[in-house]
């Protein structure tokens, strides 16, 4: 008996502690599963406490009747499936192994065996829910174990469950038998286990929401969760140990009136049912701290709500506001681009139709052109500055926005920013100053696009705002000091404006979202509102700061501080003067190369997007075939060879990715043709998603022209690409050899002895194929095509040498061998002269022949026949 009254108070004990733990826990975070891990304990300690308080008191079990002795762990039974299903994933809940169903026919059996005692209906109902129980444990198990090397969540709370079930099981059938002593009766070991699960359960459930990383938000501050627990453990203690108390003295007062008491009637029943009703005290005390906390806890809510409500309108509101800026920022460029454009089609109809005779006339009629098509190039960048803003923003937001570290030269970050500021701050009559400290690292390591956009970004606002006076960039680093931090420095970049400024209460909504500032006096700037708010960002991702200073009417300075580590040790020197000397070097661009043995086709469904792309392409003298479909596109790629493949991704009926499956899965002459994908599309993982799809690069829209010809160039040949710079640069070193030519042989005409009329027939031939020839040997010069080139001067030579054209002949001889050799530097050399002497000869022959010229007598292939004169050795 001492044994089974050492469980008794320890099954109390730690009954307690399981509910003091699951109630503590739905204080601090009131979730459902907790509700049923109260109820579950409250359930057992409403029998657990009267059953083990009379043992323990009277030495006895209590006579009382089954309904009422079971009652609480009737509860408890009918709850554990609850607190099962709430704590199991939807995979799991879709879920069902048979091996679930194997408890049914041992629990059967056990129902069999244990139905005389405790009551027909307690023993049904506990073994039912005990087997729902146990059955849903396993079947959570098994699904765990199929599902591991899935990151399947472990089922704490099925392991638990089961080992509750099992120990229950085990101790009712125990006490089916008579056993030799009560240390020898699996019950009371079954028992002790079991007790153990009252606190192994709702721990179970701690385990798994942390292994759902689910660390909400407590709901109850913290002072009030430290004022819940003493006063719920007092008063506990209080009620538990005044009814033992109260169980003494009501044996003592019972055991001296025994004798009156009939023989009949059991005189300490009324024990049993006062401590029933102490546990019921004990149950409805801790309803009633449920009850409270979820009375504080829709107050919080409320209270949260409201605070929700007021941040969503606010929010609301300058989300208004930034759509009504945005509805105005981006109509603006727009309305320019239209009423430009629709200058440019009436100054080109009007020139179309009634061209000027005056070369002034058309020049300035071409000026207004170039003037306006200046007006849609600056309206479509601000636009499209507008929109990659937003995106941008919209990346930061979502937290898809990475910073991708690499090696980059200071010096190349600064020299381009510096060259886009210096035109902008020149148009609004600003003076733009450099001010680099000498001693900056220029190799370093981080996101250069980012630098890049945070330094821009503080420039371009300080040209913005400042109508007159000057904006200066100012740079410098300081090292870090001690340990790994040895080869860091903080990259620190000031511009000052002497603008408008900022009011000192607008400074700290300076690096709000959607927020611009002083609206009514900058109502004409441009811009999102949310450059300065992108720029913190970027720098908060670095791990850096930025600030700001400004005197309302009189300018502002922006600081940012920028961690980078060193690559190099190399200072970037005097970068004033070198940026300086780029400004005074700066040319009109030129087209870098040329392809005109490339053929590529271009798909898009818009003929006004094939238009532009042609545009951008026309100067590279590449062969351009365009499609407005996917299935044109296959068409045109079953008849012909492409070098590359540019596909347009969102097209109807048939996308960009379908085609180019297709055209690959044809096996044609294109199945291993390199395809970009052109799309609008320029989100975070783009890239990634369309390269996964097959394409072997991505360009997006609107196309820069830069980053289409060096894509382009990156997928062809080397023999492919001429080098535009590279040829001119040739062309600018070679000096042409002067020399003395002769236009004729002295004994040309005699050659042919006494035959002069076909003399003469060959001259009118040789001036008629003239007609055709030049244009022939300027057109495959121009195109850079040597091989057609080579053909034409190499029958220009035979020619040329039938009639005595003798040193024209050998210039042909020798481009010729040039062009077969691919020697550029003879083709430019003697190209020109070359030229000149066959066109004095032609002349001379006009000349000769004046009114008699006929156009000869010409072969049936149209060319003179190739042979040599008769006495030509």
């Amino acid at each position: 008996m001492i044994f089974e009254q050492f469980i008794n108070i320890s099954t109390i004990v730690l009954n307690l502690a399981g509910l003091m733990v699951s109630l503590f826990q739905y204080v601090r975070k009131p979730r459902k599963p907790w509700i049923y891990a109260i109820v579950f304990a409250l359930s057992n300690l409403l029998s657990n406490y009267y059953w083990g308080i009379y043992v323990l008191v009277m030495g006895d079990d209590p006579n009382v009747s089954s309904m009422f002795a079971y009652f609480g762990w009737n509860v408890a039974f009918f709850i554990l499936p609850f607190v099962l299903y709430f704590m199991r994933t939807e995979e799991e809940k879709r879920f069902f192994s048979p091996l679930c169903l194997i408890p049914i026919p041992i629990n059967l059996y056990q129902l069999k065996l244990y139905l005389a005692y405790g009551g027909i209906f307690n023993n049904i109902w506990q073994n039912f829910f005990a087997t729902l129980a146990i059955c849903m444990s396993i079947n959570s198990i098994v699904f765990y174990i199929k599902n591991r090397r899935k990151n399947a969540r472990v089922p704490y709370v099925s392991y638990a469950v089961a080992f509750y079930i099992t120990m229950e099981y085990t101790a009712w059938t125990a006490s089916c038998f008579d056993w030799p002593s009560e240390f020898t009766n699996p019950y009371n070991y079954a028992s002790f286990l079991d007790m153990l699960c009252y606190v192994l359960i709702p721990f179970a459930i701690c385990k798994t929401y942390l292994a759902m990383d689910r660390e909400d938000e407590d709901v109850v501050d913290r002072r009030r969760q430290n004022t819940f627990a003493p006063i719920y453990c007092v008063i506990v203690f209080i009620l538990g140990a005044g009814g033992y108390l109260l169980a003494l003295w009501m044996k003592r007062t019972l055991t001296a009136n025994v004798g009156s008491v009939g023989k009949d009637s059991d005189p300490y029943i009324i024990i049993a049912i006062m401590l029933f009703v102490i546990s019921v005290v004990i149950v409805l005390f801790s309803a009633a701290i449920v009850f409270v906390v979820n009375l504080m806890q829709k107050s919080e809510e409320s209270k949260k709500f409201r605070e929700e409500m007021f941040v969503a309108e606010r929010s609301n509101t300058a989300k208004s506001e930034f759509l009504a800026n945005m509805s105005h920022e981006i109509r603006t460029p727009i309305n320019a681009v239209l009423g430009m454009n629709e200058m440019i089609l009436k100054e080109s109809l009007k020139a179309r139709d009634d061209l000027p005779e005056e070369r002034e006339e058309i020049r300035a009629v071409l000026s207004d052109i170039c003037n306006y098509s200046g007006n849609i190039d600056s309206a479509g960048k601000s636009l499209l500055a507008i929109i990659n803003d937003i995106l941008d923003f919209s990346k930061i937001e979502a937290g898809r926005l990475e910073l991708i570290d690499k090696e980059y030269e200071l010096s190349s970050v600064l020299n381009d920013v510096s060259n886009m500021i210096v035109f902008k701050a020149a148009d609004k009559d600003i003076e733009f100053e450099v001010d680099v400290e000498d001693s900056t690292p220029d190799g370093l390591y981080g996101d250069e696009i980012r630098v890049r956009q945070i330094i821009t970004n503080l420039l371009n606002n300080a040209v913005k705002y400042t109508d007159k006076g000057y904006v200066r960039l100012s740079v410098f680093s300081r090292k870090h000091v001690g340990g790994e931090a040895e080869n860091m420095i903080d990259l620190v970049a000031r511009v000052e404006d002497s603008g408008i400024g900022i009011k000192k209460e607008d400074l700290g909504k300076l690096f709000n979202k959607f927020e611009r500032v002083d609206l009514e006096k900058n109502s004409t700037v441009e811009g999102a509102g949310l450059g300065l708010a992108i720029t913190k960002s970027l720098t908060d991702m670095m791990g850096g700061r930025i600030s700001a200073e400004s005197e309302y009417g009189k300018g502002s300075t922006f600081t940012v501080v920028m961690p980078q580590k060193i690559v190099s040790d190399e200072p970037i020197g005097d970068f004033k003067a070198k940026f300086e000397k780029s400004i005074l070097s700066l040319k009109a661009e030129e087209e870098t190369f040329s392809a005109p043995d490339t053929c590529i086709l271009i798909v898009d469904d818009t003929k006004m997007n094939l238009t532009v792309a042609k545009g951008l392409l026309k100067d590279t003298d590449i062969d351009i075939d365009t499609a407005l479909s996917g299935k044109e596109a296959i068409v045109l790629a079953e008849r012909k060879k492409y070098d590359i493949i540019l596909m347009d991704q969102r097209m109807p009926e048939m996308n960009g990715a379908e085609a180019m499956k297709r055209i690959r899965e044809n096996g044609g002459i294109n199945k291993d043709t390199p395809f970009i994908c052109l799309t609008a599309d320029a989100v975070a993982g783009a890239r990634d998603k369309y390269l996964a799809e097959g394409f072997d690069d991505y360009l997006t829209k609107p196309i820069d022209s830069h980053e289409l010809k060096e894509m382009i160039a990156g997928f062809l040949s080397d023999d492919k690409i001429i080098n535009k710079k590279a040829e001119r640069k040739l062309q600018e070193n070679i000096q042409p050899e002067e020399k003395n030519l002769k236009l004729f042989d002295d004994k040309a005409a005699g050659a042919y002895g006494e035959d002069k009329d076909m003399y003469e027939e060959l001259l009118d031939s040789y001036v008629l194929e003239s007609e055709s020839k030049i244009p022939s040997i300027e057109k495959y010069y121009r195109e850079h095509n040597w091989r057609n080139y080579g053909a034409v001067v190499h029958a220009l030579k035979s020619t040329s040498k039938m009639i005595g054209a003798t040193d024209l002949s050998q210039i042909a001889a020798r481009l010729e061998a040039a062009a077969d050799a691919g020697d550029l530097g003879t083709i430019y050399s003697e190209h020109e002269p070359m030229l000149d002497l066959y066109k004095k000869v032609i002349g001379s022959i006009r000349a000769h022949k004046g009114d008699t010229l006929s156009g000869g007598k010409v072969t049936g292939n149209g060319v003179i026949l190739e042979f040599a004169p008769k006495n030509d050795k």
